[in-house]
C-alpha cells in the first residue's frame, strides 16, 4: 500500500512491514492495573492471595492426566485433550458417597456385583499415568456393580467413573443407575471406541419418596442396548457418587469412610487488598467459564469486593446464574441505600456451561457501568457507593451462605479508576 508515492505497508513471508506510525481507533487505559491476576497464564498464585481448601482435591496436569492436589493446594486445571490452561479452578464442597473408590469391585462394594475385577491392572495406564485401574471382566452376560445408598426426596444426584474399552467393548456402554428409573441413556455412557479413556455421568433427581437402600452403580452393556458376552472386558477408574445437580471433580477414597473435598476459597485481605484497592472508585475486568454441566439453576459467583461485616454492603459483586436475578449474568453493587444491578438476559441458559465469559465491571458514586463480552455498556447513574470494604473474595460469595463459581478463572485485573464505557466494551471483548 502507497500514499503520496510512499509505501506504508508491505506484506512478507511472515507477516507485515509498516513504515511510520501505527494508529487504532480502539480505546484501552493509560494507566496500569493495581492488581492483575492472570491464573491461566502463569498457572500460579499471586504472593497476596490466599487460598485454602480442606481434603484431596484432583485436576488435569499440563500433560492431560490427572492430578492430585493436597490440603490448600490450588489447582490450575487444564483441557485433557488441547492441553491449553483453563485456570483457577473453584468448587463447592462434595462428598463421595461410594467408599473404597481406588479399588472398586473389591470386597469394600458389597451390595451386588457380577463379574471378576483385577485392581491395579499393568494392561493399562489410568487416567492419572499410574497402574492403579481395575480389569473388569464378564463372567456372563449380565455384568454389574452396584453399592447400596440412601436417597433424599427431592435432591438431585450425580455418578460418574472413567472407562475405556477392553476385549469386545469399543463404542458399547456403560448404563448409569441411581435408585429407581430411569437410568442414564444415549451418549452420556459411551465407551470410546478408540481405546482412550472417558469419563462418563449420569444426573437424577429423588422423586417426592426417599429411597433407602438403592442400587447405585454401573451395567455394562453392547450398544444400543443388550448382554455383553462372557469374557468381554473393560477398564474402569474413579467411581463417584455425590450429591448435586452436576459432576464435580474426582474425590477418591481409600478406605470404608466417604471422601469429602472442602470447597475452595480465594481471597486478599488486609494490607494487600488496602495496597491496591480505590474506595472511591475502580474496575474490575475478569475472564471466567462455568464447568460443564453445572445447571441453571445453581448460583454461581466470579467475585465479590464486600466488607467482612456482613452482606449489606457490596461495591462489586459478579453473579453467574442466580435464581434472584432471573438465572443471569449480573454485575451488581448493593449497600444499604442502593442496589445497582446490570444483566446480560439474553440467552437460555444465560451463560453457556465450559465458555468463557468475559466482564469489564466499573463503580463510583452515581456513575456505574458493566460489558459483557464486548457487548453494548449498562449504565446507571444514580447509586451511593461503600467506602469500607476490606477484602475481595475470587471464586465465592464469601458471608454465609456461601456460594462458589463452580468453574475456572483464568484473569482477574483490577484499575483504581473508573474507566470509560468505550475501554469497557474494549477490555471485555
Amino acid at each position: 500500500l502507497y500514499k503520496s508515492n510512499s509505501q506504508r505497508l508491505a506484506t512478507s513471508d511472515t507477516g507485515i512491514t509498516v513504515t511510520g506510525e501505527v494508529a487504532a481507533s480502539q480505546d484501552y487505559p493509560d494507566l496500569k492495573p493495581t492488581l492483575d491476576l492472570n491464573f491461566a497464564g502463569t498457572a500460579k498464585l499471586d504472593t497476596r492471595v490466599t487460598f485454602t481448601r480442606e481434603g484431596t482435591g484432583t485436576y488435569y496436569g499440563k500433560d492431560g492426566l490427572v492430578k492430585f492436589a493436597s490440603t490448600n493446594e490450588p489447582r490450575f486445571d487444564h483441557d485433557p485433550v488441547t492441553r491449553e490452561c483453563r485456570g483457577l479452578l473453584i468448587e463447592e464442597q462434595r462428598r463421595n458417597q461410594f467408599r473404597y473408590t481406588t479399588t472398586p469391585g473389591d470386597s469394600g462394594w458389597t451390595n451386588s456385583k457380577s463379574g471378576t475385577f483385577v485392581q491395579n491392572t499393568t494392561e493399562t495406564a489410568a487416567p492419572d499415568g499410574t497402574f492403579t485401574a481395575t480389569k473388569w471382566t464378564f463372567t456372563n452376560n449380565d455384568p454389574y456393580l452396584y453399592d447400596a445408598q440412601n436417597l433424599d426426596a427431592n435432591d438431585p444426584y450425580t455418578i460418574s467413573m472413567w472407562v475405556k474399552a477392553g476385549t469386545n467393548m469399543a463404542g458399547d456402554r456403560v448404563q448409569m443407575r441411581i435408585g429407581a428409573s430411569p437410568y442414564s441413556s444415549g451418549d452420556i455412557e459411551v465407551i470410546p471406541a478408540d481405546g482412550t479413556w472417558r469419563r462418563i455421568s449420569y444426573t437424577r433427581t429423588i422423586g417426592g419418596s426417599a429411597e433407602n437402600s438403592a442400587s447405585v452403580g454401573f451395567e455394562p452393556q453392547t450398544s444400543p442396548s443388550g448382554n455383553p458376552a462372557s469374557g468381554d472386558v473393560i477398564y474402569i477408574w474413579g467411581p463417584q457418587f455425590e450429591k448435586g445437580e452436576f459432576v464435580s471433580s474426582y474425590i477418591p477414597s481409600h478406605s470404608n469412610y466417604e471422601a469429602i473435598r472442602g470447597a475452595d476459597k480465594c481471597y486478599i485481605d488486609g494490607q494487600d487488598f488496602d495496597d491496591f484497592y480505590n474506595q472511591p472508585e475502580g474496575t474490575i475486568v475478569s475472564s471466567h467459564s462455568l464447568l460443564e454441566n453445572v445447571s441453571t439453576t445453581s448460583n454461581c459467583y466470579t467475585y465479590q469486593v464486600a466488607p467482612d461485616s456482613g452482606t449489606s454492603e457490596a461495591p462489586f459483586r459478579l453473579i453467574d446464574r442466580n435464581s434472584a436475578y432471573g438465572n443471569s449474568l449480573g454485575a451488581t453493587s448493593i449497600n444499604s441505600n442502593s442496589n445497582v444491578c446490570f444483566f446480560r438476559a439474553s440467552g437460555n441458559p444465560v451463560t453457556v456451561a465450559n465458555v468463557k465469559m468475559k466482564v469489564a465491571f466499573a463503580i463510583k458514586k452515581d456513575d456505574f457501568a458493566a460489558s459483557f463480552n464486548g457487548g453494548a455498556t449498562s449504565t446507571d447513574t444514580s447509586g451511593a457507593l461503600s467506602e469500607t470494604s476490606d477484602h475481595l473474595s475470587i471464586g465465592y460469595y464469601k458471608p454465609s451462605p456461601q456460594a462458589y463459581l463452580n468453574g475456572h478463572i483464568q484473569r482477574l485485573t483490577y484499575y483504581p479508576k473508573r474507566l470509560s464505557n468505550t475501554q469497557l466494551q474494549n477490555l471485555s471483548s
